[in-house]
């Protein structure tokens, strides 16, 4: 149940924050005046005598794919890069004084004199201390700097950094005499307002420790410090908060819960309206009657600690929220509202005050064990790609977007197609959401999703009820297939009709396709006008007409604010039915998002249709309507 890394590296990473004539040696991850391979002075970032750099292009997906063989021995330049070329998601490539090569992505673009980025030193020793990036709930995972972070007394969490210790450990037992506070020269130790206390440890290893927050942790803001053999990293920030409950999660979204025999609810073991399930997690908070270090804890229902439940955005009654029998690990039971949206990915959350857990989905069917879902998407195409490493797909798109930004208004129209093989086709219900239900995402980027374009052939002829467009290959995006300049006027009009897509004899990897699909009347999103600003602490609600009969509207906004020198968004989407002309986007929800800037918007996709071509596993085909405005959440 704990998040572990699967594989041990002796790479460096960190995200740190370079104030003003800092340097940073990238080998160890510390920052300081002097003896650094970088030095930022606020205008330039500047290699110093034996590193290098060399710019190697922009995106999240690009820094994520370069591993140690394909960035080592690249020809750098120990030349400065001017701030101007430092921009959020440049890519660039380095070589430390020591020799080694790593990956640096810019998070965000200078401000205020700071810059904030993202790296990894491949084959780097890491000096002699500790060091610390990351501290989170091990189960919730939430970033710090959102609204929704916090570690609660009693919560399992872990710390990821380098050189955090010198070996790999087992999972520690718990049974008496219990969690240890110092393994292998090893210690974790956190101070809140002056009191310093040494955490129970569960796991070690060079870049990751699992630990227990002492129960006796008071509540604030602090600080933690790992200490390796001797040597103590520098104090890393920690807030502690009564109760945030982080839900166990697996396959993207989907919530390791439980029904009343112990049994995993899957699709076929849905949980009904009025039975009581099981989440697995950590947050609860402080119970007085336990130690959390010895198996097994009181199980005390810690009624004192106010929490709600949320199924499909109906509170749900909780019947238990405490420890498991193990430290660190707690349980939340409750029961299926009544009245509960059904489906295959019903959210979930658990609210404690105004923190808001991670979001997770449950399947629920109104009667018998399997679920279904009818959300516009096509039933069996998934469970045909199981067991894929890749997917070889390709979609067609219609689309017409209004934005509104204050009194400005612009409506664009877009017709596109994407041909691509990818090892990121989400072949499990994970990470899709059911009708009535809305789901969380934040803007951290997933190492590993690597897709390559697909020749479709050298153009896609487009034809509507207004005239025609060709799609031409991009050639600097494969796979990609865009209209040469703009599209006529009135291209896509808003009373819809048929558009036809044909790629003639086809191309190298994707045979000919002759598909068509029926633009239904643009959405009119009707009470715009009267939403210009959203207040986290209630609901939003939308209303809507028109749309394509028996489809599905989502509703979907994020909105960003800067902390610590980098800058977070966190976004949300919710689907509906047409027919139920509007909807609320709950509080639990809203809660999650940072107050600042951002934008909300409402569309409809119709029902996907599928076409099929040789040298493709799956192809999708769609046309919606959407109308987003720029606005505040406060």
């Amino acid at each position: 149940m704990m998040a572990l890394p699967l594989t041990t590296f002796a790479d460096v990473t960190g995200s740190p924050t370079l104030a003003a004539n800092t340097m940073i040696n990238l080998d160890t991850g510390t920052t300081a005046a002097t003896g650094g391979d970088l030095l930022w002075t606020g205008s330039q970032l500047s290699p110093q005598t034996g590193a290098g750099l060399f710019a190697l292009g922009t995106g999240a997906a690009t820094y994520a794919a370069l591993t140690q063989s394909l960035v080592s021995g690249i020809p750098v330049s120990a030349a400065p890069v001017a701030v101007s070329a430092l921009v959020s998601n440049a890519v660039f490539v380095y070589k430390t004084r020591s020799g080694n090569y790593g990956k640096m992505l810019i998070v965000s673009s200078a401000s205020g004199g700071s810059l904030n980025i993202q790296f990894t030193t491949f084959g780097a020793t890491g000096g002699t201390g500790p060091t610390i990036t990351t501290i989170q709930n091990n189960y919730g995972q939430v970033p710090q700097g959102l609204p929704n972070y916090g570690i609660a007394p009693s919560t399992l969490f872990f710390i990821q950094g380098s050189n955090l210790a010198n070996s790999t450990t087992e999972l520690q037992s718990s049974a008496s005499p219990g969690l240890k506070t110092s393994l292998n020269n090893v210690s974790v130790k956190v101070t809140v307002n002056g009191t310093s206390l040494d955490c129970p440890l569960y796991y070690l290893s060079p870049t990751q420790i699992d630990a227990v927050l002492p129960g006796a942790t008071p509540i604030g803001t602090g600080t933690v410090t790992v200490t390796n053999n001797g040597a103590t990293s520098a104090a890393a920030p920690i807030t502690v908060v009564q109760s945030a409950f982080g839900i166990l999660f697996y396959n993207s979204t989907l919530a390791a819960a439980y029904d009343g025999n112990n049994a995993l609810l899957t699709t076929s073991n849905s949980a009904n309206p009025g039975q009581s399930i099981v989440l697995w997690g950590s947050g609860v908070g402080f119970d007085a009657n336990d130690d959390d270090k010895i198996f097994p804890q009181k199980q005390d229902n810690l009624t004192n600690i106010p929490m709600q439940a949320f199924v499909g955005g109906v509170e749900a009654t909780i019947l238990y929220r405490g420890r498991s029998q193990y430290p660190g690990v707690d349980q939340v039971v409750l029961t299926i509202p009544g009245n509960v949206p059904t489906g295959c990915n019903v959210a979930v959350a658990i609210v404690s005050g105004s923190i808001v857990s991670n979001s997770v989905t449950i399947p629920i069917a109104a009667s018998g064990r399997t679920c279904t879902d009818v959300n516009g998407f096509p039933t069996g195409i998934l469970s045909g790609l199981a067991g894929k490493n890749s997917v070889k797909e390709g979609v067609l798109v219609v689309a017409q977007a209004t934005s509104i930004d204050g009194a400005n208004s612009q409506t664009t129209n877009g017709v596109i197609g994407l041909f691509q093989n990818t090892n990121a086709f989400n072949t499990s219900s994970g990470g899709t959401i059911s009708v009535g239900s809305c789901l969380l995402s934040n803007s951290f980027q997933t190492a590993g999703i690597i897709s390559t374009g697909l020749d479709a052939g050298t153009s896609i002829a487009v034809t509507g009820p207004a005239g025609s467009t060709t799609l031409n290959a991009v050639s600097l995006s494969p796979g990609s297939y865009f209209p040469t300049g703009t599209l006529p006027t009135g291209f896509i009009p808003s009373a819809g009709g048929t558009f036809t897509f044909d790629n003639g004899s086809g191309g190298k990897d994707v045979g000919h396709f002759n598909t068509s699909i029926n633009a239904a009347p643009a959405l009119n999103w009707t009470n715009q006008a009267s939403i210009n600003a959203v207040t986290r602490t209630q609901g939003v609600n939308v209303t809507w007409t028109g749309g394509a009969s028996g489809s599905f509207v989502g509703i979907s906004g994020g909105s960003s604010a800067t902390s610590g020198g980098k800058t977070y968004t966190v976004s949300f989407s919710c689907i509906a039915p047409v027919a139920a002309g509007q909807f609320t986007v709950p509080v639990n929800v809203l809660l999650a998002l940072p107050a600042g800037a951002g934008s909300l918007a409402v569309s409809n996709s119709g029902n996907f249709q599928t076409f099929t071509a040789s040298g493709l596993d799956v192809g999708f085909v769609s046309a919606s309507s959407s109308t987003s405005k720029t606005l505040n959440y406060n």
